[in-house]
């Protein structure tokens, strides 16, 4: 689930419509939250244009005049709405996402600019948050900072800033790091920089995405940024599987290996997926062979060392035969080359972890 929030000062004109529709395309987004339309009656046609498409969910505010107005836009293949409400100040939507077994809310907040006015919304707010169940989001303008460093050439507001943290520390908010920017708005004459919008999680929404990442999008057709919060898990596929040089010695490692490509089918078109898919299934039956090839050889080199210590007990009172002598020397040779292997396996694990790590001299070479 990725969310785009933006202060678009109205949805009209296609120019906007145009950087909007892109934003949306190239970035994949699935939930999309937009302050001030300024639009008394937004239609299902103005919304297709940005979308790009009709497969969508809509709720809005409207605007009071020409000051305000919310909409929130949705990709109805993964989100549903259930339920919510609506505010002057506020949309709230509810509900299911796919792939996710709690409920999602998600607020769209467009906070006055009066600092009384402010509190009164923080204080509503926190009451609509409390009854929430699930993962909650909440996005927007909030026209107020947290700290002296989120403005500049701008009056601080002491009062505001204790507000909007105790708001936010009350309601058990969490924000994401933003990337890309420190600041979100810039006035007409690039004197004024404020960090007025963000995205601000429930400790639930934050454990179930923790890999979650905010990033200010580029500025085009309004004196906000777009915010852009990334939900997608990162999955990289399984851990990395390492191949020992110990194992090429072994003449069954060849034969695995041989058998396992000669074996592998795929119905896959696609020819990088098929490549993917077979060096996934190589390295199964490798887990397989090595899971069973350690066994054995465990069982071999503990055997071994138990036939030598009762030869050697042996060797106090007497010599040995020409058979335990063989069997000693055979003994030795199966210990021997575990030992070898297992030496080459270690000596493979501290390069990479060398490579990897550096030891106290590696500075020494490095700038």
């Amino acid at each position: 689930m990725n969310l785009l929030s933006l202060n678009i000062r109205g949805i009209g004109g296609s120019n906007k419509s145009s950087w909007v529709k892109k934003m949306i395309s190239e970035h994949g987004v699935s939930f999309l939250s937009l302050q001030e339309s300024k639009s008394s009656s937004v239609s299902r046609y103005d919304i297709a244009k940005l979308w790009g498409n009709n497969d969508f969910g809509l709720d809005f505010v409207e605007s009071v005049g020409q000051s305000g107005g919310l909409i929130c836009v949705w990709d109805e293949k993964l989100f549903r709405q259930t339920g919510g409400s609506r505010n002057m100040n506020y949309l709230y939507i509810r509900g299911s996402l796919v792939g996710c077994s709690s409920p999602v809310n998600v607020l769209n907040v467009y906070a006055p600019q009066g600092v009384s006015a402010k509190k009164i919304l923080w204080e509503e707010l926190k009451l609509v948050i409390d009854s929430f169940e699930g993962l909650c989001v909440i996005s927007g303008d909030f026209n107020a900072v947290r700290f002296r460093e989120e403005k500049r050439n701008c009056s601080f507001k002491q009062n505001c800033d204790n507000n909007f943290n105790d708001f936010i520390f009350d309601s058990g908010l969490i924000e994401y790091n933003m990337r890309g920017r420190v600041f979100t708005f810039y006035s007409d004459n690039r004197n004024k920089l404020s960090k007025l919008d963000r995205f601000l999680v429930n400790s639930e929404f934050f454990n179930s995405w923790p890999t979650t990442c905010c990033r200010v999008l580029p500025r085009l057709w309004s004196d906000h940024n777009p915010i852009f919060l990334v939900c997608q898990s990162k999955n990289f596929g399984p851990r990395p599987f390492r191949n020992f040089n110990s194992w090429f010695g072994k003449n069954v490692f060849d034969e695995v290996v041989t058998k396992a490509v000669s074996e592998f089918n795929s119905v896959e078109i696609s020819p990088d997926l098929v490549f993917i898919k077979k060096l996934s299934f190589i390295r199964d039956r490798l887990r397989e062979w090595k899971e069973i090839m350690t066994g054995k050889e465990g069982e071999e080199v503990a055997t071994a060392k138990e036939d030598n210590e009762k030869l050697e007990e042996i060797l106090e009172s007497r010599d040995f035969s020409e058979e335990e002598h063989w069997i000693f020397d055979e003994n030795k040779k199966i210990i021997h080359e575990a030992e070898e292997a297992l030496t080459m396996d270690l000596r493979q694990r501290s390069r990479i972890r060398w490579a990897k790590d550096g030891d106290e001299t590696l500075s020494f070479f490095t700038l």
